[in-house]
């Protein structure tokens, strides 16, 4: 499950969280990667802003998504 977005794809299990202040969503990903032959786990967080303004048609279907899930 993907959301498409105009400049990215967003791997939906990969959402930790999504605040919302005003008109700017902020959308927090994990990114778990394995490294080498080693038993090596590294994991860190990348945040996406998506601004009403700057990003309306990514506003709008970050907006919708969350409405889906909210039903």
């Amino acid at each position: 499950n993907f959301i498409n977005l105009k400049s990215r794809i967003i791997n939906k299990s990969h959402i930790i969280e999504i605040s919302k202040r005003k008109n700017v969503y902020h959308i927090y990903l994990t990114n778990s990667q394995l490294r080498g032959n080693q038993l090596w786990l590294e994991s860190k967080q990348n945040i996406i802003e998506i601004c009403e303004r700057k990003d309306n048609d990514d506003f709008k279907t970050i907006t919708n998504w969350i409405q889906t899930i909210n039903k």
